[in-house]
């Protein structure tokens, strides 16, 4: 979880009050944090994934000053009318379509000002954005270019300077030799095309999610900032864009929306302006919050303690509050989290512990247990474990595989198109993996051992779990017998009799594959050397074998961990 670093001066200007620091010690841990370490110049604090809006001294101190009830209610920002255009261009919309920008003027900067939009920034990046890919950020000085500005596409010899560089440098060598480049440039590798923000006579804002120019610097002399964020998924973008707009009118910033002209439908429309800053409104019963914390809170306690959260309350009944929520509170989903902020403003200390009145004997099941074995021998043969997402695409799943579609389990109401349907095998989201990290050093050998989901008519939800093991192994020397030495060994430790049969399967390599088959003639899984086509619709050019067992079959067939 990332760590921020507060200037202690710089925090009480910001709060307006001279502050203790034995006082904040105490205090700030009770909103949701975690405190580091200090010093005579200021402190750190380590801020939950769930609070991107408290990763800069001017959201911290938003967050404070209403629990310590100098500020009640939400925060009311002016969003000024555009004056402002963006530009988007189509052919972006297969890289990295998802963009929205923002103009904040008359930023009163210094250096604590200037340490603080930087932290916020790469803390961002690390966190909600994670690491640029599924968002990024951009902050220029708005007066050292010429608007509107176009969002568009370079090839790799395009020329430009990157931040901090004493010369221009093409895209190919920024994404080779610069240090952003190489760090990042893996989430733009199989595009021969880049993204880039350019104003209207042709001058470089930024190159997303790598690099911004040298030419549009942030420096303590910056008043006016325009602010790009770009991704992959349109959440995301504008609540980053909404934390960071919040965050410099907290110092007295002037927010003002851009008009964004996209040559592709949008969930917004072809034009679209931000920042929006409109509130979420949930509904919360009094009943639903005594029966959660525990308590006899009155309706008039509830709305006291929201108002400190930050939140503006208006009573709907004698039972029900109507709860309007900040923009940039990202971290609301339910009424549920609305309970989590009146219990830490009521304080977790007030709450009377109570014994369950249902005593129960719990233990790691049977599956958690054979899992757990397996794991072992896996590391103990090389194998590093990963954990994925049981969400993926039919992309990856099948396409990316070279295995014909089946039917799948399917959201209903996907957020984003990276998470659509739940994974029937783990093979690709292993492949996704190693995509995602072809800049890292090889060999790379990963497995996984967790849930795959089918369909199955027979089951009360219509779906069932099993779990599994997969591995890959990807490396110049990677093949067939490799795998197979890591099978013949994981399953004679299991006991488990089996023979190999050979096959043909659409992710491999024709001759070098083969189906695992139980001594009752159950098939158990299959191993072999990736196919080329695979390789390369993930990206990867070291060659790469792997396997997938299921291992239910084996704790049904051998009784593993079962009560006697």
């Amino acid at each position: 979880m990332p760590v921020i670093r507060v200037s202690l001066m710089d925090f009480e200007r910001l709060v307006g009050l001279t502050l203790p620091i034995h006082r904040l010690r105490n205090e700030l841990p009770m909103i949701g944090l975690s405190w580091e370490r200090d010093d005579h110049e200021g402190f750190e604090v380590e801020v939950f994934p769930n609070r991107p809006d408290m990763l800069s001294p001017e959201g911290l101190a938003r967050a404070y000053k209403g629990f310590i009830c100098i500020e009640k209610g939400m925060p009311k920002y002016v969003v000024k009318p555009s004056l402002y255009d963006v530009y988007v261009d189509k052919e972006v919309c297969e890289i990295r379509p998802c963009s929205v920008f923002a103009v904040v003027k008359n930023i009163p900067m210094d250096n604590e000002v200037l340490k603080s939009i930087i932290q916020l920034q790469e803390k961002l990046h690390v966190s909600y954005c994670r690491n640029r890919r599924k968002a990024s950020i951009g902050i220029h000085d708005l007066d050292k270019f010429k608007p509107p500005v176009r969002y568009t596409v370079k090839t790799s010899d395009f020329k430009f300077k990157p931040l901090d560089s004493d010369r221009e440098m093409t895209i190919e060598e920024i994404l080779k030799y610069h240090p952003k480049g190489v760090e990042y440039g893996h989430i733009l590798a199989g595009f021969n095309k880049y993204p880039i923000i350019e104003d209207s006579e042709g001058l470089v804002l930024s190159m997303p999610p790598i690099i911004n120019s040298d030419y549009t610097k942030v420096d303590v002399n910056t008043r006016n900032i325009f602010i790009d964020c770009t991704g992959l998924d349109w959440k995301t973008v504008s609540s980053v864009l909404n934390i960071l707009t919040t965050s410099l009118a907290e110092r007295g910033g002037e927010i003002y929306k851009v008009r964004v002209s996209y040559q592709f439908e949008t969930p917004f429309g072809i034009i679209f302006e931000a920042p929006d800053l409109k509130t979420q409104e949930v509904k919360l019963s009094l009943s639903f919050v005594n029966k959660i914390i525990g308590e006899e809170l009155t309706l008039e306690d509830v709305s006291e303690f929201l108002a400190r959260m930050r939140y503006d309350v208006v009573k709907c009944s004698e039972d029900e509050v109507l709860v309007k929520v900040p923009a940039y509170r990202v971290d609301i989903m339910h009424p549920i989290d609305l309970v989590e902020d009146i219990a830490i403003a009521y304080g977790y200390d007030r709450i009377k512990p109570e014994i369950p009145k249902v005593f129960t004997s719990g233990g790691e099941s049977y599956v958690e247990r054979f899992s757990s074995k397996v794991r072992l021998i896996m590391v103990g043969l090389g194998f590093q474990e990963v954990i994925t997402d049981v969400l993926t695409n039919p992309y990856d799943l099948f396409t990316a595989m070279r295995v014909k579609p089946e039917p799948t389990v399917e959201l209903e109401n996907p957020k984003t198109i990276e998470y659509t349907v739940c994974r029937s095998w783990l093979m690709p989201c292993l492949m996704k993996t190693l995509s995602r990290n072809r800049h890292r050093e090889y060999p790379q050998r990963i497995f996984e051992v967790d849930d795959v989901v089918l369909l199955d008519e027979d089951s009360e939800t219509g779906a069932k779990n099993i779990r599994k093991l997969a591995a890959v192994s990807s490396h110049s020397e990677a093949d067939y017998a490799e795998v197979r030495a890591v099978v013949d060994t994981l399953l004679k430790i299991l006991g488990v009799d089996f023979h190999i049969k050979p096959g043909t399967h659409p992710s491999f390599i024709d001759g070098r594959v083969g189906f695992i088959e139980m001594a009752n003639g159950e098939n158990l899984g299959f191993l072999g050397e990736i196919h080329p086509e695979v390789l390369e619709n993930f990206g990867l050019e070291n060659p790469s074998a792997g396997f997938e067992i299921n291992l239910e079959l084996i704790m049904r067939f051998k009784g593993f961990g079962q009560k006697p």
